[in-house]
């Protein structure tokens, strides 16, 4: 019996670990934090709960494909509920639309809302589809373990045919000409920490999965998910050590053969690392790695929790506020490292679906993305936090409708890179792993490391797509590609 250990208890890390104890491998997780999930969390101040970490839950067949791979139910308490609608959208001039997956819904606003893009949209929708289909087929269905593995005439064929060359706004300018069409869909490219501008239109095909997939949630909040995953791990006999950082990956002739945390050794046939590549191979490997391609132009994020003593009725459960300028906070993220003072605001008001989410108001998860924190002096970034939530106050109160916001602020609780970066053990504190700008940048990293046998990634790195979906997809592929490499030896 081959013996893994899976450094992180991300979602990544458990499905692999939950995949390959089905297959009979004695498999051991190490979590350094007090409870697994990575970045996916729940936090609970006073009356009000929040979710932190992914809140728009698309693609609920592949949570229960986990079940099926393990040879189980699915968890009779895991409850994945579609929203009737995906995200109510504000712009400056005060027009409103709500995504959804219903198709004359959808045709009956695009009539009052853009009738100039109806078709367009339409079109749009054909497309996206067309191009998810093949990536589906071509690449989620297959991991990658070496670059040989892209460069197959088949791969390479299928790579063409989803406009990997062309910009993601380029793209959409095909089928709108409305600014505010192309905010909403250009806000797609934030799903992977990018910028539209420099993002292959190939990531629009995310749009398909909410546009005609739909956007879910999950009952009692999506930390569920991962407590049914921890319960089915330990089911099939996954050994899960929390608050158990690891040290260092043990190493000898280029072979791992396990790992170390303080005065502790686990050893192991192989190690799958669901941390971020860098962090791994800087902190446990000892050496110094280059960065990851373009890890430079990282995503971070701003997040504010909000509980609020009131309800704001124009609020649906996923809410954007576009601004008028919008566009110019990429130019400000990506391009002048500046955190941007004209940018759009995510509010998630889950309480709006689970009124026991906030029992005397609202919680409002409000988001705005800023750059990540490295190259910053831990003071600069304090200061420029304490900045920052007075200009979102104001922003939310006087640009977003959400008037006494102030004034019935019962608690609260604020995030910057600093603190994403220390909850995950991702360098710079992206949500999403490095930015995917240009076709260099979107093939990732392979799930195998090229020069140390036995050791593999799983994770936000190792896939170009954010998303608790992809993050179960990308365990499944280094399960495979481990299942692989056991069965040649």
């Amino acid at each position: 019996m081959k013996k893994g250990v899976i450094i992180g208890g991300g979602m990544a890390g458990l499905v692999s670990a939950i995949k390959l104890a089905a297959r009979g491998y004695e498999m051991i997780l190490l979590e350094k934090q007090k409870k697994l999930g990575g970045k996916l969390q729940e936090v609970t101040l006073k009356d009000y709960r929040f979710d932190l970490g992914p809140s728009m839950i698309s693609m609920p067949w592949i949570f229960e494909q986990v079940f099926r791979e393990a040879g189980k139910t699915i968890d009779p308490d895991l409850r994945l509920i579609p929203l009737a609608v995906n995200s109510r959208n504000f712009f400056s001039n005060k027009t409103v639309i709500d995504l959804t997956a219903d198709p004359d819904e959808m045709s009956k606003q695009l009539a009052r809302f853009s009738p100039e893009n109806r078709q367009g949209f339409l079109d749009y929708l054909v497309e996206i589809q067309r191009m998810y289909e093949v990536v589906e087929e071509h690449f989620w269905q297959n991991p990658m373990g070496d670059w040989s593995d892209f460069f197959s005439p088949r791969m390479l064929k299928a790579f063409m045919s989803v406009h990997p060359f062309r910009s993601m706004d380029s793209f959409h300018r095909r089928f709108f000409d409305d600014p505010r069409l192309l905010a909403m869909m250009n806000r797609y490219a934030a799903y992977v920490g990018s910028s539209p501008f420099h993002t292959p239109a190939t990531v629009s095909l995310i749009a398909y999965l909410e546009l005609v997939q739909g956007v879910f949630y999950i009952e009692g909040g999506n930390y569920r998910l991962i407590e049914a995953y921890e319960k089915l791990a330990r089911s099939l006999g996954v050994q899960i050590y929390t608050e158990c950082p690891v040290d260092e990956i043990l190493v000898q002739e280029e072979q791992v053969v396990g790992v170390r945390s303080g005065d502790e050794k686990w050893e192991a046939d192989f190690v799958i690392s669901d941390v971020d590549v860098r962090t791994t191979k800087e902190r446990m490997l000892l050496e110094k790695s280059k960065p990851v391609f373009s890890a430079s132009f990282r995503q971070s994020a701003f997040l504010c929790l909000f509980g609020v003593s009131k309800v704001f009725p124009h609020l649906h459960h996923h809410n954007f506020f576009f601004p008028l300028d919008y566009g110019r906070e990429y130019i400000d993220i990506f391009e002048r490292r500046e955190w941007p003072l004209s940018p759009s605001i995510y509010i998630c008001n889950s309480s709006f679906s689970e009124r026991d989410h906030a029992k005397r108001g609202s919680n409002l998860y409000v988001l705005v993305h800023v750059p990540a924190s490295h190259g910053y002096k831990e003071e600069e970034l304090a200061t420029r936090m304490e900045e920052y939530r007075h200009h979102l106050i104001y922003w939310l109160e006087n640009d977003c409708g959400l008037s006494g916001l102030s004034d019935c602020l019962e608690v609260e609780k604020i995030y910057g890179p600093k603190e994403l970066e220390e909850g995950s053990g991702t360098w710079g504190g992206p949500l999403y792993g490095s930015a995917v700008h240009r076709i260099k940048s979107f093939l990732c990293l392979p799930v195998k490391d090229r020069r140390i046998k036995g050791l593999y990634y799983t994770g936000s790195t190792t896939r170009p797509v954010g998303g608790a979906p992809m993050a179960v997809i990308s365990g499944f592929h280094t399960a495979k590609m481990v299942e692989r490499d056991c069965e040649q030896e």
